[in-house]
């Protein structure tokens, strides 16, 4: 049997849908790619593709990211953007296959450098089978200098922190002229001790005081430690011209500075601010 027009007619009609259909799915495969590179392009993280560790696509923000011309950082290993020190962990993400975001030191094409996330995936492309790794990498520059920043603030808090407490802990308050007044609070360990005699020395410096009032009636608890730090304070001031004021001694301080045998030769001592406050300025109005 031959074959009729009519059959000739139908084959031919079924072969232009096939091809009609083959050419709708490749515009729609080329549309797909289009998108895809714009996609690409419009991101603002670098995206570089490997093969084997070179680069066989990039974006044009990886391009930028890294000081290179459109389409240059192809066929360059990846492990040249890496600084020498930031290579060992690429090269460990990339041979691994791992997923996890890391930190690097990236390196541009004029030499600087700059610390960027760095996040790999592995993808089998299709049609080919090639195995390709997509690599993300971000610059945290500003990131990084904002967490500078911020921890220099928190530094700068802490510092005026401590220097409040420092001034609250050894207040030091001029009451006259060459006359200046330390009122001592709560406990006095070391440190604290160590802070009453720089405040006072710079104090009685500052003011050119004749006479600084020590007033202990506040200290919680009066021990050794205590005693030789008034003992020393006092004894710095002295060597200043100045003359030590010690009030608010109860029993107890008494009995300690007794037991040290501490020299108080030139000291004076008031039972009550009040009446050392007084008496200080009587005598300033008496010369």
């Amino acid at each position: 049997m031959g074959v009729t027009i009519e059959q000739v007619q139908a084959e031919n009609a079924s072969l232009r849908q096939r091809v009609e259909e083959l050419e709708r799915a490749e515009s729609q495969l080329q549309a797909g790619e289009t998108w895809s590179r714009q996609l690409l392009s419009a991101l603002f993280d670098g995206i570089v593709v490997l093969e084997q560790g070179i680069i066989i696509q990039a974006n044009p923000s990886a391009a930028r990211m890294f000081g290179y011309p459109n389409d240059a950082l192809i066929g360059m290993n990846a492990l040249d953007l890496a600084t020498p020190e930031s290579r060992d962990i690429a090269w460990q993400h990339m041979v691994s296959g791992s997923e996890a975001m890391y930190e690097a030191m990236l390196l541009r094409k004029d030499g600087t450098t700059f610390p960027a996330e760095v996040q790999g995936r592995m993808l089998i492309e299709q049609g080919r089978g090639r195995a390709l790794r997509i690599v993300t990498a971000r610059d945290i520059t500003e990131r990084r200098q904002a967490e500078a920043e911020r921890v220099a603030l928190q530094q700068q808090v802490i510092d005026a922190q401590q220097a409040a407490l420092r001034e609250l802990s050894a207040p030091l308050l001029p009451i006259s002229d060459h006359t200046v007044l330390m009122p001592l609070i709560g406990s006095i360990d070391a440190q604290r001790a160590q802070q009453v005699m720089e405040t006072l020395l710079d104090g009685v410096a500052r003011y050119r005081a004749r006479v600084a009032i020590l007033d202990i009636t506040g200290v919680q608890v009066v021990d050794t430690q205590v005693a030789n730090a008034l003992i020393q304070a006092t004894q710095a001031v002295k060597l200043l011209g100045t003359q030590v004021v010690l009030t608010g001694i109860g029993p107890a301080m008494a009995q300690t500075l007794v037991h040290l045998g501490a020299d108080l030769t030139g000291m004076i001592t008031c039972g009550s601010l009040q009446y050392a406050i007084a008496r200080t300025l009587e005598r300033r109005s008496s010369l």
